[in-house]
């Protein structure tokens, strides 16, 4: 009977000191995310990069797969038009930045605008360019940068209607993180 007894007590203070342990520990790690932050330098509040996602001319092979290794265009791709199709992300005109409501983006993915009758539907392989517009940060410490995308633009490939070559890139819309 002692026995079960003490073995009742002794959960609940276990228990106990576990969650003081816990909470001591996130309150020391949040202490030190406050004094990393202040340690932080802007150093852009807009940048704006872009990333070809076929190859662009003038790239030989060898440097075109040392430059874009791993990039899984079709997973970037789906990512953001099965979050915007959700509804979890908007999709926003990039000439007018106006928001595309649900509907707009499926018929643009279902090319009711498009203008390159070998396009069927809009898909991955389309994607030409990503564009990314970013906040930097620099962590005066560490001697660490660090990046915040803000927004991501989906580039498609724009072809002549009479010659069927690749003339540059056309947007399809963004989103915002």
């Amino acid at each position: 009977m002692e026995k079960i007894f003490f073995s009742l007590l002794t959960i609940p203070i276990i228990g106990f000191f576990i969650s003081c342990n816990q909470e001591n520990s996130a309150l020391k790690n949040k202490s030190n995310l406050e004094v990393d932050s202040t340690k932080k330098e802007v150093w852009a509040e807009l940048v704006e990069s872009k990333t070809p996602m076929i190859k662009q001319d003038g790239f030989d092979d060898e440097y075109w797969t040392s430059v874009s290794k791993k990039v899984d265009k079709q997973k970037i791709f789906n990512t953001i038009i099965d979050a915007v199709l959700s509804g979890k992300k908007q999709a926003h005109d990039i000439l007018t930045d106006s928001v595309l409501k649900i509907g707009e983006v499926e018929a643009i993915l279902s090319q009711s605008k498009n203008t390159n009758p070998e396009i069927k539907k809009i898909n991955a392989d389309n994607l030409s360019m990503i564009r990314i517009r970013e906040k930097w940060f620099f962590d005066t410490e560490k001697f660490k940068l660090e990046k915040q995308v803000t927004r991501i633009d989906l580039l498609l490939k724009n072809v002549s209607q009479e010659t069927g070559e690749y003339i540059g890139d056309k947007p399809l819309f963004y989103v915002n993180l």
